[in-house]
């Protein structure tokens, strides 16, 4: 697989350039502000499985949208902290957040993702409006 970008981190380079790839695949236009070290103290599996299921997520959320999809990505590191934003276009709201058409049991990839912010010492938050979602957490993950 080409690198589509450089982010300062080999692995976070591998799985948002694939997910770039497939959203682009749906015509979801993703534009992508990330600077991240290759060394962190969460691993590369932790780290693919975070961005990887959000992710995931965002590219369902717009494919309820017919026009403007979008997908924003910011990532840095904030003193020792490896912070995550997220913005993208999705569908109507239903019920407090937004629902997924995924068949069978779905659901599983945001907590194992909070699970790891958990073991961590790191937070996530979600909030939805109708037509966009954003997604946040922030992890210690520099000693």
């Amino acid at each position: 697989m080409d690198t589509l970008l450089k982010t300062g981190n080999v692995s976070l380079d591998a799985i948002l350039s694939a997910k770039i790839a497939q959203a682009k695949a749906e015509n979801i236009a993703v534009t992508v502000k990330a600077c991240v070290p290759d060394s962190l103290t969460i691993t590369d599996v932790e780290l693919s499985i975070l961005v990887g299921n959000l992710l995931d997520n965002a590219i369902e959320a717009c494919l309820d949208v017919a026009d403007g999809r979008f997908i924003r990505i910011y990532m840095s590191i904030k003193g020792k902290m490896l912070y995550f934003s997220m913005l993208n276009s999705a569908g109507e709201k239903r019920g407090s957040l937004f629902t997924s058409h995924k068949k069978g049991a779905h659901g599983f990839g945001l907590r194992r993702a909070e699970a790891i912010l958990e073991d961590h010492g790191g937070w996530c938050t979600y909030n939805s409006e109708d037509g966009a979602f954003t997604s946040e957490f922030l992890v210690p993950a520099i000693e």
